[in-house]
């Protein structure tokens, strides 16, 4: 059973990566951390180092709320097309809003990081590769199993899906409007229909 202090730091961190994935892992001025946790500046470094060192565990729960959701997606479908749709599924209708509020938070730590500050950057990098290493992984099974057609590079496939997902979500958070997501989830639906050995459904 966790102890208190133990709870208090995970709630920290759940307060925090939500307000942060809207406003800035690292932009978010601690006031506003304070406001949303009800935890006073001392009470926070007790708990983190440092404020780097609450933005890290933020952005690490953060990713592991997308992680755990598209897991769960893949987990049922046997079928190697059927797992990418079911990714694509997982986002719902509102990708903006899902895992948590804000889009997705690699993404969103990606562009405020760039080359500004390593380790936020470091950590986003890493977070898309598991991602991409996930997918490419998803396709060299389907193909040894003749359940994605022969020619198909997994590599390519991974980086034009994961593209075509994150650039819909931007959009549809930026003008808070879901058509964009919409349109790209049927486009994305349709290129994996098609790597079926058949050209469709099997």
């Amino acid at each position: 059973m966790a102890t208190k202090g133990e709870r208090t730091r995970a709630d920290i961190v759940q307060r925090s990566a939500e307000l942060m994935n809207r406003q800035g892992f690292l932009a978010v001025p601690l006031s506003a951390v304070i406001a949303a946790t009800g935890i006073q500046k001392g009470g926070l470094y007790r708990h983190f180092e440092s404020r780097e060192a609450l933005a890290y565990a933020a952005l690490d729960h953060a990713v592991g709320q997308v992680r755990d959701r598209l897991l769960e997606a893949i987990r049922g479908p046997a079928n190697a097309c059927d797992r990418l749709l079911a990714m694509l599924d997982a986002y719902g209708d509102a990708p903006q809003e899902l895992p948590l509020p804000g889009g997705c938070p690699i993404m969103n730590s990606a562009i405020e990081a760039d080359h500004a500050h390593a380790g936020l950057r470091a950590r986003a990098q890493s977070a898309m590769s598991a991602w991409h290493t996930l997918l490419v992984r998803i396709v060299e099974a389907g193909l040894r199993a003749g359940e994605i057609r022969a020619g198909t590079e997994p590599q390519q496939l991974a980086s034009v899906l994961i593209a075509g997902i994150e650039g819909a979500v931007m959009l549809a958070q930026l003008h808070d409007d879901a058509s964009h997501w919409h349109a790209v989830r049927r486009h994305l639906r349709a290129q994996v229909e098609a790597l079926r050995p058949s050209g469709g459904p099997a």
